[in-house]
């Protein structure tokens, strides 16, 4: 599977036109490493018994010190620097082209291993076992090399694999995707953007271009359109796998700013007080008896802020707006409930709006 970032380094620097695979098998798992841990445990017992015949490569934050494999200092160099300097580790299984071309680069198969965008104890895990695998005594044991790879650059390549895995398996199951016209309404598009404006209006700092900004309930990508307009490119989230490979395969949603995710579960498997702006253009239809369901999204939303965050939802009803303010308020967040009715449509009829 490709990983762009990585796909265009591996071939600039190695030569390798790469295959890349994950150690898990949804983006959550990301968050705790579940099999990536166990699996560079047992390749430290491999290296120890000699068995490891893998090239490798070190995954290096941009600007930081290259690793020295031959100071006698260089085990302890590691230990003290791993945390500070390493996003991943990537395990090569190279195949040589068999074309008798040499300008055609070789081929291989690459697992990588990344806490970039696990949690705190996850990441203490990964980078006890790395110098295991990394110190003088061991990489020299096999060909190593150093590539520099941003976090934030990582972290696209990670979204844009699992994105493109589940694109690809709608795709091969035969789901039926309806064209673009049929799928995507001008005038939800622009009742979407005359709510950022109306928005703007009282608060002209909301949605600054080039903003930090997670869209939740994102759907098809249907008002991320509006979004792009506004020179904002957010992290796209939706629980609906289908509604997500729908805006995929139109290139509506981008593969490296998509998750499928249970908006329940934000702070669980993303860091907190990330964004500056979480934005739910209508949310779901909120009854009394999925209320509370609704209610943890909320909350959840405002663990994603920033201090001094701004929060947007839009929803059909009035009392749907209310029910989410006075949740909210009970919980330290106050906001108010803006009218934005008009006679075209239905959509993003109520606004609540926070800051936090």
């Amino acid at each position: 599977m490709e990983m762009s970032n990585l796909s265009s380094l591996f071939l600039q620097k190695l030569g390798i036109d790469a295959s890349f695979y994950l150690t898990e098998d949804n983006f959550a798992a990301q968050r705790f490493l579940y099999a990536g841990i166990p699996q560079l445990e047992e390749l430290v017992e491999m290296r120890k018994a000699g068995q490891f015949d893998f090239e490798t490569v070190l995954l290096l934050h941009e600007n930081a010190p290259m690793f020295d494999k031959n100071p006698a200092d260089t085990d302890e160099f590691i230990r003290r620097s791993a945390q500070a300097a390493i996003t991943g580790f990537v395990m090569i299984e190279r195949q040589p082209s068999a074309s008798n071309d040499p300008t055609l680069p070789d081929t291989g198969n690459c697992l990588v291993f990344t806490p970039v965008l696990s949690d705190a104890e996850t990441k203490s895990a990964f980078y006890a076992i790395l110098p295991n695998l990394i110190s003088k005594s061991a990489v020299l044991n096999c060909p190593t090399y150093q590539i520099e790879i941003s976090p934030e650059d990582l972290a696209d390549d990670i979204r844009e694999y699992y994105s493109k895995n589940a694109l690809s398996f709608f795709k091969e199951s035969g789901q039926f995707i309806p064209s673009y016209d049929s799928v995507y309404s001008p005038a939800r598009v622009s009742k979407a953007a005359a709510t950022i404006q109306k928005i703007r209006e009282t608060e002209p700092q909301f949605l600054e271009p080039q903003s930090t900004v997670l869209e939740i309930c994102c759907g098809n990508g249907m008002s991320t359109l509006a979004l792009y307009d506004e020179n904002v490119e957010p992290i796209c989230i939706d629980i609906n796998a289908d509604d997500i490979c729908i805006g995929l395969s139109h290139g509506v949603l981008k593969p490296e700013k998509t998750i499928i995710m249970d908006a329940t579960t934000l702070s669980r498997n993303m860091s907190v007080e990330k964004f500056e702006t979480v934005i739910g253009f209508m949310i779901g239809t909120i009854y009394e008896f999925n209320k509370n369901i609704w209610f943890s999204i909320a909350d959840e939303a405002v663990k994603m802020l920033k201090p001094g965050g701004f929060l947007l939802f839009t929803l059909r009803e009035e009392h749907e707006a209310k029910w989410i303010a006075e949740h909210l308020k009970e919980n330290g967040m106050v906001g108010e409930i803006i009218d934005n009715r008009d006679d075209e449509t239905n959509y993003d009829s109520w606004i609540y709006f926070a800051r936090k």
